[in-house]
């Protein structure tokens, strides 16, 4: 089967109109409907439904448009590796990284992973639980991403690199800000909650992480919104601490003390697949990761939790 048509179906089907399908293919309608005239001939059955609104596709033809849309993918992918060639790059690394380290250290990230003349990287921000599942898949290269969680994780290999414990955060109109003696748990339990990381797959189960009340938000993947309702509610929410702390967008003192035994650990890990060992490329990757995580663990205040 030729697949410029299954390319040329995905677009219409991604238009939802045949006009405009023309247009983004630079092709005339007469053209473009003799080629699904051609996938229809050889699939026997229609993929395109004309509504009043435009088309729609069959079932057969939607799912002949999602082979397009990953051919269409896949070609733009290999004329960036060409891209990348001429420009002197001769390897791509995609990197998973936690979104709330991504946030914090932007700059830093940014920086480092410029110097390095040889790579090109592709940095990804998503749940643990979701790019542990990506890591796994060949996806990923890397993962920076927390180090104690419950999800599969079969083949792989972590090194845990930077150190971390939750610590319980009030927005800043919370009237819990600025007490000096610890907080009991009975207190807490009286005040409003968000969730951050609700899909994370942490090894702390939901109820570990919050309180009797049900949560009034839950997160994932949202530092901008997380760090807005920080700034403007009352809202009660753990964060793993040192990383929060980095962002500057939360205050020390809107970090709470609290009765009772220190939050659950929140250590970061690069993960990686223990099949990559022994390829130069990788192992210069990974240390060039490790390096910089390890830097960021040794300049980061621990800001008296007990690490």
């Amino acid at each position: 089967m030729n697949p410029n048509l299954l390319q040329q179906l995905a677009i219409v089907v991604k238009q939802g109109s045949i006009s405009r399908a023309c247009e983004q293919l630079y092709i005339t309608q007469p053209t473009l409907t003799r080629s699904i005239k051609q996938l229809e001939m050889k699939v026997g059955a229609p993929l395109l439904i004309r509504t009043r609104y435009g088309v729609e596709p069959t079932e057969i033809g939607a799912r002949l448009a999602q082979i397009g849309e990953r051919i269409l993918a896949e070609s733009e992918h290999g004329k960036e590796i060409i891209r990348q060639w001429h420009s002197g790059y001769h390897h791509e690394f995609v990197i998973g990284i936690d979104p709330l380290l991504e946030f914090a250290a932007v700059s830093r990230l940014t920086s480092e992973l410029l110097r390095e003349n040889r790579f090109v990287f592709h940095l990804r921000t998503a749940s643990a639980a979701a790019q542990i599942e990506m890591l796994q898949e060949g996806k990923l290269d890397f993962l920076i991403s927390h180090a104690h969680l419950s999800v599969a994780q079969s083949a792989l290999q972590r090194e845990i690199l930077f150190r971390d414990r939750t610590g319980i955060f009030a927005g800043k109109l919370s009237k819990l800000i600025g007490r000096q003696l610890p907080i009991s748990r009975e207190e807490m339990a009286q005040h409003r909650w968000m969730i951050a990381g609700a899909s994370a797959g942490f090894l702390d189960t939901q109820r570990a992480l919050t309180e009797p009340q049900a949560a009034r938000m839950a997160l994932t993947g949202s530092i901008r919104s997380l760090l807005h309702l920080l700034n403007t509610t009352d809202l009660l929410v753990r964060l793993p601490a040192r990383l929060t702390l980095m962002t500057g967008e939360v205050a020390p003192e809107q970090m709470i003390k609290v009765e009772g035994q220190p939050g659950p650990r929140r250590d970061l890990a690069l993960w990686s697949r223990v099949e990559q060992e022994g390829r130069p490329e990788m192992l210069k990757v990974q240390e060039l990761l490790s390096r910089l995580i390890t830097e960021l663990d040794h300049d980061t205040p621990c800001y008296g939790l007990d690490l």
